[in-house]
């Protein structure tokens, strides 16, 4: 299967990726320093042109029987981390069955760089470190820390030559995924207030560095109260310029490759404009230049009906110059006791193929590989939208 960036292209892909959770030991030997071509020329029960993909983080069962799997639901696309790209013979079967390879790649998200140095944190607008639960971001204008990000995405374009890039948190710091509709927009997190971002902001500004308080809590009252909107264009530019610089320098790698960023899944009416306000993600100005956009509208989990997830999509079409691609929980995860049912599984599944929706990532094949039911249910849902798709095409 050949994959197509949308900048080559006008209409829109229906693409269904399917996540996994797998890692295993570098192999040097399947490294190549091209591209090599499909070796398989069996294709897919698909819709012409579809991403059917999984996500993978560890790989520790026999990974040849994993590719049957796939094969057998019609997946087509892996969404790999760079440590299961690197095992000896993922990429060689990769290959052998036409299966198209996105490298997952976490940005602000930095749980090792934090534990090595605690000073590269986030600070929230109270003086606190970014941090809660699982979730801990860096600072997002360390010039130290872009630059190693920048050469980290190079190098691994450079070694590893997939077809594309998953660029994952790319925002300011919010543990969203524990955030319902009923939230007041005033208690989300605002960062960062360290003394890299105030001095930066400053510069942005065009004021004095002694203009803005270097305390968190007064910089933030100064913030508010005389450079509110502002603060708000520096945060987004923050972000933007970062996604653009991590495409850029693997673009000068692989032309081609194609460039997914994860987005932070509210619409931009939410919680008082909090996409852009507090997670600094300008879905327009990225789209700009990247092949996907991917919400991460996990319904049944942020306490959403499932209808909400085509409500996203189609928020995020009106201004994106490329195609939406989202993301949907198979498991409830964090309500524990919860009932998910199928039907409202079945009925979220719907909801992300609406139109003008490019798919749906299904996170995690963990959960799909547990529950035979639920493997069912996307199994018969994906065909069918297949059909309808190639029928439409006739």
């Amino acid at each position: 299967m050949t994959l197509m960036s949308h900048r080559s292209i006008t209409v829109p892909l229906l693409g269904v990726v399917f996540a996994v959770g797998c890692g295993g030991s570098p192999d040097m030997i399947d490294a190549p320093d091209v591209r090599e071509p499909s070796q398989s020329t069996e294709v897919p029960d698909t819709a012409d042109g579809a991403i059917v993909g999984v996500r993978i983080h560890e790989a520790e069962r026999d990974l040849p029987g994993l590719f049957e799997e796939w094969r057998a639901l019609g997946v087509n696309t892996v969404f790999a981390s760079k440590a299961v790209t690197s095992t000896g013979g993922f990429r060689a079967l990769a290959r052998k069955n036409g299966t198209g390879l996105f490298i997952i790649f976490p940005v602000f998200y930095a749980p090792e760089e934090l534990s090595e140095d605690p000073e590269l944190a986030a600070i929230t607008a109270s003086g606190e470190p970014a941090k809660k639960d699982w979730v801990e971001f860096a600072c997002p204008s360390r010039t130290d820390f872009r630059n190693h990000r920048i050469e980290e995405a190079r190098d691994i374009v450079r070694r590893l030559r997939p077809e594309g890039l998953s660029i994952e948190f790319i925002h300011h710091f919010v543990f969203w995924e524990m955030e319902g509709p009923d939230r007041d927009p005033a208690a989300l997190p605002d960062t960062c207030y360290c003394v890299h971002c105030l001095q930066a902001f400053a510069t942005f500004l065009g004021v004095p560095t002694f203009s803005i308080p270097p305390q968190p809590q007064r910089a933030a009252a100064w913030i508010k109260a005389n450079a509110a909107d502002t603060w708000v264009r520096f945060k987004v530019q923050t972000i933007t310029s970062m996604a653009e610089e991590i495409a850029d320098a693997v673009r000068d790698i692989d032309p081609e490759i194609l460039i997914s960023v994860n987005i932070v899944p509210w619409r931009r009416d939410e919680f008082d404009s909090a996409i852009t306000r507090v997670a600094g993600q300008d879905s327009r100005a990225l789209s700009g230049f990247v092949d996907y956009l991917s919400p991460m509208t996990y319904s049944f989990m942020l306490h959403r009906p499932p209808e909400w997830v085509a409500s996203v999509v189609q928020d995020l079409d009106r201004v994106a110059d490329c195609p939406v691609l989202p993301s949907i929980r198979v498991s409830p995860d964090s309500r524990k006791g919860a009932v998910f049912s199928d039907a409202e599984f079945e009925a979220a599944l719907r909801a992300a193929l609406e139109s003008p929706s490019a798919g749906v990532i299904l996170r995690s094949w963990d959960d799909i590989e547990a529950d035979p039911e639920r493997a069912e249910i996307i199994r018969r849902v994906v065909r069918a939208e297949s059909s309808e798709h190639q029928a439409l095409k006739r």
